[in-house]
């Protein structure tokens, strides 16, 4: 009875953590260049210690959440300043925090010129900082960006941005929303069209399909409240049992 119990509530931790995870998933399914996370759940070598100390099999579980990097769809907004990566690469950016990664492409020009996303943070090119010169009288429609990420105003060469991939994908840390942070050397992939291309006026979407997430999120919410039955039924059933071995 006592391993019945053990074996509910540790295989409840899993469903608890997938809850929280779709939830989160949901709440940014509009997000731009945001991408999804699920979780892995592993039986470990040392389960059968675990079983035979009463815990039952499900005590050795390892359980991890992890990213799914699947491009989003590109949605079309006519802004010159909107850019989508079409292939592997992050857009880089310079942080107070450091050096930081994203693939959310909604950026705007600062008063000096500078290329900027929403939260104020300056976008990377091969060169350094990203600025559009005359910024004041600059007109965004003279501005065009090429799929190997070269800005032009006009026949002006302006700059060219910076795209980076990763050896593993999964060390890539999730800071807020759609933003990452690694430890890891970057790799610059846009000198190959085959392998990524800039196309401008467009954002990545989110990667979250929502019927999906919510389908999920009533089948998790089902088999917690089961498992919460079942150890109330258990510790019943066990709290009867005792009190017949003191008769």
């Amino acid at each position: 009875m006592i391993k019945g119990i053990y074996t509910t509530g540790s295989g409840m931790g899993p469903r608890l953590m997938g809850l929280d995870v779709i939830a989160n998933n949901i709440a940014n399914a509009d997000t731009t260049g945001f991408k999804k996370n699920s979780i892995f759940v592993q039986v470990l070598k040392d389960a059968g210690v675990a079983q035979s100390t009463g815990k039952g099999e499900m005590a050795g579980l390892n359980v991890q959440e992890f990213t799914d990097f699947t491009e989003g769809s590109h949605r079309p907004t006519s802004n010159p300043l909107d850019l989508a990566i079409l292939g592997e690469g992050f857009f880089v950016l310079d942080t107070p925090q450091g050096t930081r990664y994203t693939r959310n492409g909604n950026f705007n020009l600062a008063e000096n010129g500078d290329l900027i996303n929403s939260n104020g943070q300056h976008v990377m090119g091969n060169d350094g900082r990203i600025n559009l010169p005359n910024a004041a009288k600059t007109q965004l429609t003279d501005l065009m960006i090429t799929a190997k990420g070269e800005m032009y105003m006009g026949k002006d060469l302006v700059g060219k941005l910076r795209i980076v991939t990763f050896e593993d994908m999964q060390r890539l840390q999730k800071e807020a929303g759609s933003v990452f942070k690694t430890d890891q050397q970057s790799q610059d992939v846009l000198s190959n069209e085959a392998q990524s291309t800039i196309r401008q006026g467009y954002l990545e979407e989110s990667n979250v399909e929502s019927l999906t997430e919510m389908v999920q999120l009533v089948e998790f919410t089902r088999s917690f409240e089961s498992d919460q039955r079942t150890m109330r039924y258990q510790d019943a059933t066990l709290e009867k049992a005792l009190e017949v071995g003191r008769l």
